[in-house]
């Protein structure tokens, strides 16, 4: 267990060195160009797609962070030959997978409140009102879509290439956040059983959106967003786990 949270710091400190607070910073100067360039419009008309921006913006933050330093992280190791020396140590695959995962879904975590926090400041800047439990609620689900994508990401990380493993969990979040809409398309596919063979391995991805309710100041039952906290710790936990029994399989020379 030691060894598990020594690799989660040393996880910490190599993602505070790549180059996602540049990312914050171009995130940052677009919400307030776009607050500015707003400034026209009707009060509900720039409380409401103001919020919609930056929420999506979290989001949109949120995803690229899960898929990209994730890939980078394992891929890094394997291809530069330093999993070697870390595996030579009494420290198990399977703790230095759950240490790589531990340690970027904490600094998920900071990056997500830094934007809630910049969320809030860009809001009273412009004098738009902003629901602070609806808020905090569509940040959870954030962070729990991130856990989710993570542990997608893992997944094909470990069994593919770096583009391959970025079109695959991209694919795989696409198909998650249109499956319902599909439904409503054309109904019968709910009853096909290659659709609900789909629907058995790709996650909801809809169940972590709620820009919408938060842009009209209302928010949802906090039982509502236990389920949704389990359902991606099963989830999550379905994903590590084969990610782990993958890797645990593959060849690496040490």
């Amino acid at each position: 267990m030691k060894s598990l949270f020594q690799i989660a710091g040393i996880t910490v400190k190599e993602l505070l060195h790549e180059k996602i607070f540049y990312l914050l910073a171009a995130f940052s100067l677009l919400a307030i160009i776009l607050s500015l360039l707003l400034g026209d419009l009707t009060y509900a008309e720039q409380s409401k797609i103001t919020i919609d921006f930056l929420l999506a913006g979290i989001e949109l933050t949120n995803l690229l962070f899960s898929v990209f330093m994730g890939i980078t992280l394992l891929h890094r190791e394997l291809n530069l030959g330093w999993i070697a020396m870390v595996l030579s140590k009494p420290i198990s695959r399977t703790h230095f997978l759950l240490g790589k995962f531990l340690g970027q879904i904490t600094i998920q975590a900071s990056v997500i409140l830094f934007l809630g926090v910049l969320t809030i400041v860009m809001c009273r800047m412009n004098e738009i009102h902003l629901a602070y439990q609806a808020l905090f609620q569509s940040l959870v689900l954030t962070f729990l879509q991130g856990i989710l994508m993570s542990a997608i990401v893992y997944f094909f990380a470990v069994n593919m290439g770096a583009l391959v493993s970025a079109a695959a969990s991209l694919g795989m979040f696409a198909l998650g956040s249109f499956t319902e809409g599909a439904v409503k398309t054309n109904a019968a596919l709910d009853t096909h059983p290659a659709w609900k063979m789909v629907k058995a391995v790709v996650p909801n991805f809809r169940l972590f959106n709620m820009k919408t309710l938060v842009s009209y100041g209302l928010s949802i039952e906090w039982h509502l967003l236990g389920i949704v906290c389990a359902y991606t710790l099963i989830c999550s936990a379905m994903y590590l786990l084969l990610a782990g029994l993958c890797f645990s399989k593959r060849d690496i020379f040490t």
